[in-house]
């Protein structure tokens, strides 16, 4: 058996939410066992959770905010899922065909690579004795993008991406440390004089 860390990118909003009630529906089955499964859709340039469930019955909502599947959407939704999904995250996958990515890349790379602007993915965390069962379910809805990584690499990436975030929050930190504040005083000094020049211009109409 495998344990492993699916995202699945549909061609239509509808078939994302179909396949979570699929999953859900089929979570514990001969071939395949869904422990968690959530969907995830990014907007205004930010992955957020928009639905999900939890084997054990837990309330969409409380189980995404820990464990596996839940730091990886933290993730996917904070500083390093924006960085990587916005230009800088072009830059590094421009030259990589969508069916060569997930060879490439990791799932944190590829999932905000994958994701337009209003667009969903589906991710979930799966038992599978192999592929077959669930691409039975999955490949009739069409899906642009599917990829697998194994429980243990993608918590070593999230991981990896947790230090990457405290190492840049430290880095904004010393940086605007190290500027001298007199280099921003004179646009403010600009702003302040316009502000009271709004002012003079409403108390003159009274």
């Amino acid at each position: 058996m495998m344990e492993n860390v699916m995202t699945v990118v549909f061609k239509e909003e509808s078939k994302t939410y179909q396949a979570l009630s699929e999953l859900k529906n089929l979570r514990l089955s001969e071939q395949f066992t869904v422990l968690e499964a959530a969907i995830v859709k990014k907007e205004d340039g930010q992955v957020q959770f928009k639905d999900g469930f939890s084997a054990d019955g837990a309330v969409a909502g409380k189980w995404i905010t820990g464990g596996l599947l839940g730091s990886l959407i933290g993730i996917l939704g904070g500083p390093l899922g924006v960085l990587l999904g916005g230009s800088i995250g072009s830059m590094i996958g421009a030259s990589i065909a969508a069916d060569k990515l997930s060879e490439d890349v990791g799932m944190i790379q590829a999932t905000v690579r994958q994701l337009d602007e209003g667009q969903l993915a589906l991710i979930a965390i799966v038992q599978e004795e192999n592929m077959n069962g669930l691409n039975q379910v999955l490949n009739p809805l069409d899906p642009a993008f599917m990829m697998r990584r194994e429980v243990n690499e993608v918590s070593a990436e999230v991981n990896q991406a947790r230090q990457v975030e405290r190492e840049l929050e430290k880095e904004a930190r010393e940086r605007m440390r190290s500027q001298r504040l007199e280099e921003f005083k004179d646009k403010a000094e600009d702003i302040r004089d316009r502000v009271r020049e709004q002012f003079d211009k409403l108390k003159q109409r009274f």
